[in-house]
């Protein structure tokens, strides 16, 4: 047999390469107090093999599961297996001198002469010592003397590889000589646990060993005493299991099928593939003791009153709530209780309940136990427990590395064959998709065709990328993104295209192009490239305020360096698009007592106007307008000035002599100077006026005198907001839905409110929205005041817009309130949908706003 440094035994293998050498510790170390604090346990990882030659990394679970049951199904190629036959036997001496031979031999029940003699023999002790000065100083004494006893009672041909002792806690080893070479890897280690949480007095004394190949732990513990410290005794297990940890090493691994690990750390109770748990467990029967004794001695209950008392057992019950052990497996109960005896006697204690405090137990979760005897030794009576004894049976195994390598390797390369035969396979029937011509608002889809053309299913989506984090850009979309088909099935991808203000920034301004490369991912394939592209048009719809402040031309015809040389210009005004719509509304809405801002736009109408802001053209009344002589609506308005459009061919206008020219220079118009050097906001705010006499002080050949009045219940209506002072609806003599409309005006208004909502960050910034909304619900002063810190270009457009707002309410044209709902949604606007305020502070916001000085 091999040894290491004259130490003991150590484990040698079938294959020479793999020979190494494990200390073994054959004399005890005396009381440690549980000052080995070891972190963490080893783990077993399985399939994690390095191949010298070349590195194999499975990290897939399916795979693992497939490796795994290919080892298995070929485990006789590198694994023999045979049985390992152990004594393990625990007793509670009560601090008594050292058992007599006879003693000791009725405990371990076997002699030389039984063929099914034990190979391993382990004994383990509590309350070794019980003298006070034993939790002071380490006195070997006691451990020597017990060795001795069971050396004397062994049969011939055991040889002793480890023992552990602390305190009252003593575990001892012993191999018989004819396995003694199969022994390595040998280590103790022990734990306290009793006084202030680490005196030795309660804990546990633990050997580890590799058998072969296999490691076992064997732990022997000492636990609470007491009925009611069910919980103290539940959690002492647990801190055993966590601080009774052995020195890393290389021998022996739980799973023969599972690759050799290196050492990682410290190596834990669980480390191992099976573990053997005995000792004064102190679990008792019930939840506390007699209230009254019982007499001079109790009589063993009888077999017959077993079972009723095993219902009561608070091992059991706590393996069964799994509070402790659990995981671990006793073998019947068919002996007396071993707690508490009349030392000397077969009696038990009257101020105890009997109760089965000595166990043997143990862990392996892959089975491999059995158990061909459980008792109690009767007849030794010279403590007050009684000595169980329990005869395990273990498989064991080595393994030939070298061997089990080769097969591993075998199977990964049966693996890959089988991958390759299996790996999914699709074809797109385009790998570029075209979108054309894009505009702000407008959505455009094209579809792909993707099918499975290999024989497994596939699985599929579309993967962030260094550009997109959630795999393709922010202006598209695709439906389904992700899905699976079955062998020869296809799917139709719809990719569409929709830039909106979260999106339009960089496109408008061209420092992105509408453009990208997305990634198509097959799982366990291969990934596809498909490019997407279209001509993106810049718009005045999404357009940031910043740059519209700035243009003087139309957008569509901005080059990329044309828009930094706009912003550094440090000019500014009101937009040239929000101009030319209110404009438009001034003079053929609100002049003419139409209302605004009341009804939905014609659709048809929108993207003609759209272009029209887009080339910086006027606004063609005679494509627009449809005049109508009364008040009510006609249902098929907006579907005949859509087709008309569509045909290119202007409406008839039925007020036309009411379309003479205006001025030019109107007050709207007029506005723009004015507010171009900026100001502070309340000031500005506060002498917002639009120039009302300017009205129909016209350029042309004729004046405003000659022009026909509007249609005579226009003018009734028109008179009466007029007669109302300041021209709210609460003052108003005629209800604003009452007034005619026009589809154009209407479409002219709607495109206005989708200016101000297409803005990437609103007019007032999102930053703001807080401030503004809660100003909202104090005073016309707190809104003033919150907008001091608002930009000088934001607030030129914003005075602007709220002069021409100002006025709309004071003809009649809308109420104030309806004004108030309507941009109160797209002035504001908060950053997230989770940040809107609930409440009707930004509506109010806006109705200060509009209010005049001096008003109410």
């Amino acid at each position: 047999m091999a040894t290491s440094n004259g130490q003991g035994p150590a484990a040698n293998s079938s294959d020479a390469a793999d020979t190494s050498t494990h200390t073994n510790t054959s004399t005890s170390t005396s009381t440690d107090a549980g000052t080995r604090t070891g972190t963490g346990t080893g783990t077993n990882t399985p399939l994690a093999l390095a191949d010298q030659a070349s590195s194999y990394r499975v990290s897939s679970p399916t795979k693992e599961a497939w490796i795994s049951h290919s080892l298995k199904k070929r485990r006789g190629e590198f694994v023999s297996q045979q049985q390992l036959r152990m004594f393990v036997g625990t007793w509670n001496v009560n601090g008594r001198g050292p058992a007599t031979a006879a003693e000791m031999r009725a405990w371990l029940g076997f002699s030389s002469a039984d063929a099914d003699a034990p190979d391993l023999v382990v004994a383990g002790f509590q309350e070794l010592d019980a003298r006070a000065e034993a939790f002071v100083y380490n006195d070997a004494a006691k451990e020597q003397q017990w060795t001795e006893a069971l050396v004397q009672a062994l049969p011939g041909g055991y040889r002793k590889v480890a023992a552990r002792q602390l305190i009252g806690m003593f575990i001892v080893v012993f191999v018989a000589e004819r396995c003694y070479d199969s022994v390595g890897g040998v280590q103790t280690a022990s734990v306290g646990c009793g006084i202030m949480g680490v005196v030795g007095n309660k804990g546990a004394v633990g050997v580890r060993l590799v058998y072969g190949d296999t490691p076992v732990c064997f732990v022997c513990a000492h636990l609470a005493h007491d009925a009611a410290q069910v919980e103290r005794r539940n959690a002492q297990f647990h801190e055993v299991c966590r601080r009774l940890v052995f020195a890393p090493d290389d021998a022996g691994w739980p799973d023969p099928l599972a690759p050799r690990r290196e050492p990682a750390g410290a190596v834990g109770v669980f480390d191992h593939a099976y573990v053997v748990w005995l000792g004064d467990l102190n679990y008792r029967v019930g939840q506390s003791e007699p209230s009254e004794p019982g007499g001079p001695g109790q009589a063993d209950p009888g077999p017959s009153t077993y079972a009723e008392l095993l219902a009561l057992d608070q091992l059991r019950a706590a393996m069964g709530d799994r509070q402790a052990f659990a995981g671990f497996e006793e073998a019947a109960v068919r002996f007396a209780p071993t707690y508490k005896f009349v030392p000397g006697t077969a009696r038990y204690d009257e101020r105890r309940r009997p109760a089965w405090c000595d166990r043997v137990l143990w862990w392996a979760p892959s089975g491999g136990i059995g158990c061909d005897e459980y008792t109690a030794a009767a007849s030794v009576l010279m403590s007050d427990h009684r000595p169980v004894r329990a005869r395990l049976v273990a498989d064991v195994w080595r393994v030939g590395r070298a061997r089990r390598q080769a097969v591993y390797l075998d199977v990964l390369r049966e693996l890959d064959r089988y991958e390759n035969e299996c790996i999914p396979t699709a074809s797109l029937d385009a790998d570029r998709v075209d979108f054309g011509r894009v505009v702000f608002g407008s959505r455009v889809a094209r579809r792909l065709r993707l099918a499975n053309t290999g024989q497994v299913p596939l699985e599929y989506g579309f993967v962030a990328t260094p550009a997109y984090a959630r795999g393709m850009p922010a202006w598209l979309r695709i439906a389904p993104g992700s899905g699976m088909l079955l062998p020869g099935e296809a799917a139709h991808l719809e990719l569409s295209v929709l830039v909106d203000e979260r999106s339009s920034a960089a496109l408008t301004t061209l420092s992105e192009d509408l453009a990208a490369i997305l990634v198509l991912h097959l799982t366990r394939g291969r990934d596809y490239f498909l490019q997407v592209a279209g001509c993106y048009e810049p718009s005045v719809f999404g357009c940031p305020l910043e740059i519209l402040v700035h243009l003087r031309g139309p957008i569509r015809a901005m080059q990329r360096a044309d828009f930094a040389a706009c912003l550094a210009s440090g000019q500014f005004s009101v937009p040239r698009c929000v101009w030319a719509l209110t404009d438009f509304i001034a003079r053929y809405g609100v002049e003419r007592g139409c209302s605004c801002f009341e009804r939905p736009p014609d659709r048809a109408l929108m993207r003609v106007v759209r272009e029209w802001l887009d080339e910086d053209q006027a606004l063609d009344p005679a494509v627009l307008l449809q005049w109508r002589a009364e008040a009510e609506a006609e249902a098929d308005a907006d579907s005949h000035v859509a087709r008309t459009v569509v045909e290119g061919r202007s409406p008839q206008l039925r007020l036309e002599p009411a379309m003479r020219r205006f001025s030019e220079r109107t007050a709207v118009g007029s506005a723009i100077p004015m507010l171009a050097n900026g100001g502070a906001a309340s000031e500005a705010l506060e002498r917002m006026t639009l120039d009302t006499a300017s009205y129909g002080s016209g350029s042309g050949s004729e004046s405003e005198s000659d022009a026909e009045p509007p249609t005579a219940s226009v003018a009734a209506a028109a008179a009466a907001v007029g007669n109302g002072g300041s021209g709210s609806s609460s003052s108003s003599t005629v209800a604003v839905s009452a007034l005619p409309h026009d589809i154009g005006i209407d479409t002219a208004c709607g495109c206005l409110v989708d200016l101000f909502r297409s803005l990437p960050e609103p007019l007032v910034p999102f930053d703001m929205y807080a401030a503004c909304v809660e100003a909202g619900g104090v005073s016309r002063a707190a809104a003033l005041e919150a907008l001091e810190i608002l930009a000088p270009g934001r607030l030129n457009v914003l005075v602007y817009l709220l002069a021409f707002l100002r006025e709309c309410v004071e003809r009649g044209a809308v109420t104030r309130r309806r004004v108030a709902r309507v941009f109160a949604q797209v002035i504001l606007r908060p950053r997230d949908v989770e940040d809107a305020v609930v409440g009707e502070g930004a509506e109010r916001f806006v109705e200060f706003l509009l209010i005049a000085q001096g008003q109410i």
